[in-house]
């Protein structure tokens, strides 16, 4: 396997332990650590782009779940929806 390949699995996989223990810092603390790695390939916009693809997918699943444990109000959501796209 590419060592860039393992080192964004790594990284995402430290973030995610940080996000789920403080509730927060998933952005943070990976674009942190793929930047202070210092790979050439990875700049500050690499980096970023990285972070928001993989919180798309976990910010999906964390609704989805909320939505299946009805810890979402379907009026407010359908009020706040369009606003917030």
């Amino acid at each position: 396997m590419d060592l860039g390949i393992l080192l964004y699995i790594g990284v995402g996989f430290v973030a995610q332990m940080v996000d789920g223990a403080l509730g927060m810092a998933y952005g943070v603390t990976s674009t942190s650590f793929l930047l202070g790695l210092g790979v050439p390939a990875i700049t500050p916009a690499v980096a970023s782009a990285s972070v928001h693809a993989a919180e798309i997918f976990t910010t999906a699943v964390s609704g989805l779940a909320h939505l299946r444990f009805g810890n979402v109000d379907q009026g407010l959501f359908r009020r706040l929806v369009i606003p917030g796209v």
